[in-house]
């Protein structure tokens, strides 16, 4: 063991006896420390109305109508239909197609939600492609080393060019309201602002990337402002300022617009069943034709049946420990507050309206923040029919945050209920907007919607993605009979947890395929992603495609030259080719029972106070 994972064990062994002692004497902490713990439940069904869902998509109630019958059996079934699932099920069906697959081979797929369709956190978040970059790069070198942390970057960015891209090949750029905009990062106080500007010189001497802007002082109220009357600028108590590029959309409809496509393109083999939620999975096995030898298979239980499988995704983030009881107490759901407000007058006209976002730091810790995208202001509004399908956005200032703000963190965490919010918090960012900026009008009522949302929170900070391990799961992979699509080794069935994947590894790496199209049956996941679902879960849940489709470790040393003469899968993001994901997805998110046996909720403790 070196000197920083000693160091580091040290640590967490003196936070976790400390909280243990401190649980003794406060209620609090030890109600805080159970709700971690505990199961999330299922999505409570009265949820807050959030801005992005009104109106609703057309695909929002898809599969709940009378009748609708789902099937016994599907090769996969998602459960969650956000960004996660989506990209999981958009990768996995328009590969197939891609590659031409014989019809009898392609993939049957059900996609199961609990309430309407993407009515989790992806259509209730701020609507920021934002990644958090040079302020967390100094501890993800300590943590991982330069090369993985400089990895993990990369991948953070590239959700900016992929969602973009996305949006254009679905043809959803304007309905999305997809753009590339400027951000800016605010700090108030000026010893934050010293720290985290020492961040950015490490960060930048380090990855190299161009195009930020550094101002303080009066360069701030100067770069910021629009030279008109009555002009939105900071305040002068900013201290100063990191701009760069990031993006911004309508997280909502870019997923249901989607969705809506592969339900009319892929309408034999993808089937969404809205309003089902999944209560239970287990074993059950199957009598082939009589055959002697039974395969097993996962059985889901829902209030519309029973459906089998052989590929459980878990793809419910904040709720991922409903259905994974090994997940407790490792990704913890925290309900945060979001705000759609009426800009101050001169906003709703500058030529800058929809093309800026900002995240502002008002105290010294830089867990504390609240963040700021602004919608466009009407004019370009896609159509559907000869019709505008949806109304025409007036500039809102999509405002949230505060999650950590006045302690609100140990009110918030382990809370799943978004049928309510923080009162505090929404009362806070009803006000927030004029500490921030000149020209707001104190008095004025400016929200015209306020809601919550329900967050995954990784207690060591990573996202969890990829096979989960039985130990981790709490049940055994299904046994899988020899030649089934899926098995792609005779013993691949009867191994258990790390064994079984390391197996399907170097299986991979010999044939470059496995052998049915599919890897062998198992539990997948991807959640955790700590209130950055939007720089995390696209690609995310594109890399759980390609492990469930049998691609994982599949590229070899010639994969760097093959791309450049043939193309390969490059989706222009600066990744390369997606089908190598040893090359561009960062391993350490990968769910191991090493990584799942030393995560613990002090982790996510010394991050607070540490941070």
């Amino acid at each position: 063991m070196d000197t920083f994972s000693l160091l580091h064990c040290l640590r967490n062994l003196l936070i976790r006896t400390l909280l243990r002692a401190i649980r003794l004497f406060s209620h609090r902490i030890d109600d805080l420390l159970r709700r971690s713990c505990a199961s999330p439940g299922l999505p409570v069904q009265n949820p807050t109305e959030s801005y992005w869902q009104v109106p609703r998509a057309p695909v929002a109630d898809y599969g709940s109508e009378e009748g609708a019958e789902m099937p016994e059996y599907a090769d996969v079934v998602v459960i969650g239909s956000g960004i996660t699932g989506t990209a999981f099920v958009r990768t996995l069906l328009d590969w197939e197609r891609d590659n031409h697959k014989n019809a009898q081979d392609k993939t049957s797929v059900v996609m199961l939600e609990a309430r309407g369709a993407c009515s989790g956190a992806t259509g209730r978040n701020g609507g920021h492609i934002t990644p958090v970059l040079y302020a967390q790069f100094p501890s993800l070198v300590s943590a991982f080393g330069a090369k993985i942390a400089a990895q993990i970057i990369r991948f953070r960015l590239a959700h900016i060019p992929s969602l973009l891209r996305v949006a254009r090949e679905e043809g959803l750029e304007e309905n999305a309201q997809a753009r590339e905009v400027d951000t800016w990062d605010v700090y108030l106080e000026e010893g934050l602002w010293g720290k985290q500007r020492r961040n950015y010189e490490t960060y930048g001497k380090a990855i190299g990337e161009d195009g930020w802007r550094v101002v303080k002082g009066e360069e701030v109220i100067k770069a910021s402002n629009v030279k008109h009357d009555g002009e939105l600028g900071l305040r002068e108590k900013t201290a100063g300022c990191l701009g760069t590029k990031a993006g911004a959309m309508h997280p909502y409809r870019l997923v249901t617009g989607i969705l809506e496509r592969l339900l009319n393109e892929y309408n034999s083999t993808f089937h969404l069943f809205t309003h089902t939620p999944c209560t239970s999975v287990s074993l059950s096995p199957v009598d082939n034709d009589g055959e002697n030898t039974a395969e097993e298979l996962y059985e889901l239980t829902t209030p519309r049946g029973c459906i089998r499988t052989r590929h459980v995704i878990h793809a419910t983030n904040g709720w991922v420990a409903h259905l994974l009881p090994g997940m407790r107490g490792k990704v913890i759901p925290a309900r945060g507050v979001m705000t759609a407000q009426t800009p101050p007058a001169p906003t709703a006209t500058a030529p800058w309206a929809g093309d800026r976002s900002f995240v502002f730091f008002p105290e010294s810790g830089r867990h504390v923040y609240d963040y700021l995208t602004q919608q466009p202001t009407g004019g370009g509004e896609a159509k559907a029919g000869g019709e505008e399908r949806y109304p025409r956005p007036q500039g809102e200032m999509m405002l949230g945050g505060a999650f950590a703000k006045a302690d609100r963190f140990s009110d918030e965490l382990g809370n799943a209920d978004d049928s309510g919010w923080n009162v505090g918090t929404g009362r806070y960012l009803s006000g927030a907007l004029g500490q921030y900026f000149t020209g707001v009008d104190e008095g004025v009522e400016r929200v015209k919607s306020l809601w919550s949302g329900v967050l995954g929170v990784s207690v060591d900070g990573q996202p969890w993605v990829g096979r989960i391990p039985e130990k981790v799961a709490g049940r055994r992979a299904p046994r899988a009979r020899r030649g089934h699509r899926g098995a792609n080794h005779e013993a691949t069935g009867l191994l258990e947890g790390e064994a079984r994947s390391n197996l399907e590894g170097e299986a991979v790496k010999e044939s470059g395929m496995l052998r049915g199209g599919l890897a062998s049956p198992g539990e997948w996941m991807a959640a955790g992603y700590s209130g950055e679902g939007m720089v995390h879960a696209w690609l995310s849940g594109t890399a759980l495609a390609y492990m469930v489709l049998g691609l994982d470790h599949c590229q070899g040393p010639e994969a760097e030259i093959q791309e450049r003469e043939n193309g390969g899968v490059d989706a222009g993001d600066g990744l390369g080719n997606l089908e190598d994901l040893e090359r561009w997805f960062p391993s350490v998110y990968r769910v191991t029972e090493k990584r799942w046996s030393s995560a613990g909720i002090e982790n996510l403790f010394a991050e607070f106070v540490t941070g």
